[in-house]
Parts: C-alpha cells; sequence; structure tokens
C-alpha cells in the first residue's frame, strides 16, 4: 500500500471518531492528492501546520487519542502469549521480562546481532519492553532496523538522527531540517500504546519524552497503562 494514502487515511478515520465529518474535512484539506511520490517537503510541511491546527482545536485527550491511532502496530500474535501470562498474574515485571525476551530473540535470531550489541541495547533500555519506573514504563525506541548497525557506530549526531526513525516522513524531515510539532511523534508513541492495551485490556496514555524533532538523539516515550497509575486520567 501506499504509505503517505495508508497514514492519511488512519488520520481521516481517528477525527471521525472524535469530531464531525465537517471539521475532518476541514482538517485534511490540501492532503487529497498526496501519495508516497508526493515531495516529502510538501507532505511534511503539510503535515506540521495539520498537527498545529489540531493543537488549537482539540483537547489534549482528542489529540493524544487522534495522532497515536495512526500508528503501526506490533504483531499481534506476538502480544497473545504476553497477554494470556499478564492474565494470570498482572505482574508488569513479567509482562516486560517476556516482550524483552522476544526482543532478543528478533535481534539474536533474526537479525543475527552479536550478543555484545543486543546487551548494549538493552542497556540503553531500548525495545519493545521498556522499563518499569513507578507507575509509568519508559520505552526508547530502537532505531530503523535496516540502520541499526550504521547507527550504533555513528558518531555524527545529526547523521544518527537522521537514519533514526522508522518512519519515512520523519527521516526525511529531519534531514531537511522541517520542523515538526513533537506531538507529531504520538503516533510514534502510539506503538507502545497497542502493545500495553493488547497485554492489560485497559486504556494505556502515552507521552513523548524526547524526539529527534527536538535535537535528541534517539525518542523515549512513557507508557501510563490504567492498572498501574489510577490517576492517569486526570494528568490528560
Amino acid at each position: 500500500m501506499d504509505f503517505e494514502r495508508m497514514w492519511l487515511e488512519k488520520l481521516s478515520l481517528q477525527l471521525d471518531e472524535v469530531k464531525s465529518k465537517e471539521f475532518r474535512k476541514a482538517a485534511m484539506k490540501g492532503s487529497e492528492k498526496f501519495s508516497s511520490s508526493t515531495a516529502p517537503g510538501n507532505v511534511m510541511r503539510w503535515t506540521a501546520g495539520a498537527v498545529n491546527k489540531l493543537k488549537e482545536e482539540l483537547s489534549e485527550v482528542e489529540l493524544h487519542d487522534v495522532v497515536t491511532g495512526c500508528a503501526c502496530h506490533y504483531p499481534r500474535a506476538k502480544l497473545l502469549s504476553v497477554r494470556a501470562a499478564f492474565r494470570k498474574s498482572g505482574s508488569f515485571p513479567e509482562a516486560i521480562d517476556l516482550l524483552r525476551k522476544q526482543f532478543v530473540e528478533s535481534l539474536r535470531d533474526g537479525m543475527l546481532m552479536d550478543m555484545e550489541i543486543v546487551n548494549k541495547l538493552l542497556e540503553m533500555g531500548m525495545g519493545v519492553a521498556g522499563v518499569l519506573d513507578g507507575s509509568r514504563i519508559i520505552a526508547v525506541k530502537i532505531p530503523k532496523s535496516g540502520n541499526l548497525r550504521k547507527w550504533i557506530g555513528e558518531k555524527d549526531s545529526q547523521a544518527r538522527r537522521e537514519m533514526y526513525c522508522h518512519c519515512p516522513r520523519v527521516n526525511k524531515a529531519v534531514k531537511q531540517g522541517i520542523r515538526m510539532p513533537v506531538e507529531y511523534c504520538l503516533c510514534g508513541a502510539g506503538f507502545y500504546r497497542n502493545i500495553w492495551e493488547t497485554i492489560t485490556e485497559s486504556p494505556v496514555r502515552v507521552e513523548v519524552i524526547e524526539s529527534v524533532f527536538d535535537g535528541d538523539d534517539r525518542c523515549c516515550v512513557a507508557v501510563y497503562p490504567y492498572l498501574l497509575s489510577t490517576d492517569w486520567r486526570t494528568e490528560c
């Protein structure tokens, strides 16, 4: 599928969930002819403007739900065993440990990474599992798989940022120096929201702590499962 059309369709559907069709049509105006062949700069400048307008017209909760709803998802089949274990124990440490094992297996067996590199990434808190931090889970996104080895050895901060994100839109925007509102990164944070809502079968809120758009070398997300913090709704 065309990546741009797919992402825009997700955004359109999420807007329908929180507002009227008239609002959605106005918010999506200007993107009708976008596709993966459209100049990346045009797409990202439109997206930056659209997100800034949504920030003005939506509540924080609505904006959170709309943009996280545009995320790509972790394979659901891999989460079913973790969810089954969580149903029995209700243990977040156990669920995190199971996710970490999947992460290690994907790097070691799927990408044939040396365990020295795998352990280094784990020490950096990278991967789908994250680290339990009180009433939240802190997760550092792993660099794009195809760039991982190069990213590890790269010393230049700008080069690291340009190859970091899994989203082709972000990499192109960083490379071209196009500034994006950090709220756009809620899309990437939605990846973790989906993971933990699938596992816990309860609401989850996510927050972007670090982003390559803010000049950071990595993207870091805080995950707030409802079952860990009953006050999460008042924090939105």
